[in-house]
């Protein structure tokens, strides 16, 4: 058959849409990119907040709706948290398979079985998901995503994720540095790491492991670069900020995502960190001689976050000037804890601070983007952006695809992968633009 796919959701979700792709190929199906092509269309889909489900039952609706598609599979957390729902009579009845994670290597079947008209419905268990040897990179070739880890055990009391990805568990080493090892012999240079909370990994094998020694073994291997997400500040050990700091192999680059600044909110979320142990660390990172970018997430409109515990929030962003920041507001999900608290922020208090947070974030980013003009810093090619006719990448201390990019012109022949010293020339909407210069290492 022909199959196509739509992936949604974050990362973790890409590395699973990846590995089932190639547990298609494996069973003998054809990819294709164009769902007007496509016989069977697998939606792999998210479920972490109302609007991501939204998204996830058009996409389905909207598979459904092209004439050629005779068979939707879906995948991934919405099976995973509404399974009961969503197979039942007056469900998605245009689905015709329901997957979780922990079950793509049987894909092959799954399709065998609804060409002969079966209504397949699977159920998660607490396995990993497993890796396929023909795994389908679809990010550049020179970097890819390895997930270290499945689940969360933190309960946040905003967050679904354990209540639909089970409770953490990590991968062995020996399978990490295998697939790591695969990767690298794929020609990728960049291995950016990635679970719910990369800085728990490891505590839940026997022997306990840690990411300081995984990340020690991963760098023995023919890879160029090794990029940090979500290292939750709690756990995100001076050991581990040390190792980043002293390995050339490791970008100087950290994801950690805060929430907040306000003690009291911080508590409701259930999170392990105070606004001053959040000040030592970001601390800790500055004091690093490598000048570590440091990347985070916070969110507003927690219920009953107080004006006061808000301008705490404001305050917090300007006096510590992190380099990239995300934010959101809070969304009421059902079964969270924080779905039952007092004190819910009616939606035109939360779009109106929302709007606060980033004005603040976007002047502190604008001032630093624009201090670089007139440096020459190193440039990992991505790919072309032929509206502007310009080429983009991205820098040690940015993340590809979330982060400010870089757009540069060049006189000289470039290879998408390599990197390039490019002087910055100006700055546009956080983007810097700059061109390759003459002399190159």
């Amino acid at each position: 058959m022909k199959v196509g796919a739509i992936s949604l959701g974050c990362d973790k979700n890409r590395v699973d849409t990846e590995n089932l792709l190639g547990f298609v190929s494996k069973a003998g199906h054809e990819l294709v990119n164009d769902i007007n092509e496509a016989d069977l269309v697998i939606v792999n889909s998210c479920a972490f907040l109302k609007s991501a489900i939204q998204e996830s039952l058009e996409a389905v609706w909207e598979a459904k709706a092209h004439k050629n598609v005779k068979y939707v599979v879906l995948t991934g957390c919405l099976p995973m948290r509404y399974l009961k729902e969503i197979t039942a009579d007056d469900g998605l009845t245009e689905v015709d398979a329901f997957l979780p994670n922990t079950c793509y290597e049987r894909i092959g079947e799954v399709i065998e079985r609804v060409q002969r008209g079966e209504r397949v419905v699977m159920e998660k268990d607490d396995s990993l998901p497993k890796a396929s040897p023909d795994r389908v990179i679809t990010t550049p070739y020179h970097y890819a995503y390895l997930k270290i880890a499945e689940g969360c055990f933190n309960h946040c009391t905003f967050c679904a994720i354990p209540y639909i990805r089970g409770g953490y568990r990590s991968e062995t080493p020996e399978k990490l540095l295998a697939e790591a090892r695969a990767l690298a012999n794929q020609g990728v240079k960049e291995l950016i790491l990635v679970a719910q909370d990369v800085t728990r990994y490891g505590q839940d094998l026997t022997p306990p492991q840690t990411l300081v020694s995984l990340l020690r073994s991963l760098v023995m291997l023919p890879v160029e670069k090794i990029r940090l997400l979500y290292c939750y500040p709690d756990a995100c050990s001076n050991e581990l900020i040390d190792l980043i700091d002293e390995e050339p192999k490791i970008a100087k680059y950290i994801d950690m995502p805060m929430q907040h600044a306000s003690n009291a909110v911080l508590k409701r979320m259930n999170r392990k960190d105070t606004k001053a142990s959040l000040q030592e660390k970001i601390a800790y990172v500055r004091s690093k001689k490598s000048n570590i970018a440091i990347r985070s997430t916070f969110m507003v409109g927690f219920p009953g976050e107080t004006e006061e515990e808000f301008k705490e929030l404001c305050d917090f962003l300007r006096e510590e000037r992190l380099e990239n920041v995300g934010f959101f507001a809070y969304s009421k999900e059902e079964g969270t804890p924080a779905a039952k608290m007092k004190g819910q922020i009616p939606q035109k208090i939360k779009a109106k601070r929302l709007s606060v947070v980033r004005g603040i974030q976007s002047a502190i980013q604008t001032e630093k983007a624009e201090a670089m003009i007139g440096q020459t810093i190193r440039v990992s090619y991505d790919g072309i952006d032929y509206d502007k006719e310009l080429f983009y990448g991205h820098t040690d201390r940015t993340m590809p695809d979330v982060d400010g990019k870089v757009y540069f012109s060049s006189d000289l022949p470039v290879e998408i992968g390599e990197t390039y010293q490019v002087k910055i020339l100006k700055v546009k909407k956080l983007d810097l633009y700059g061109a390759i210069t003459e002399e190159q290492e």
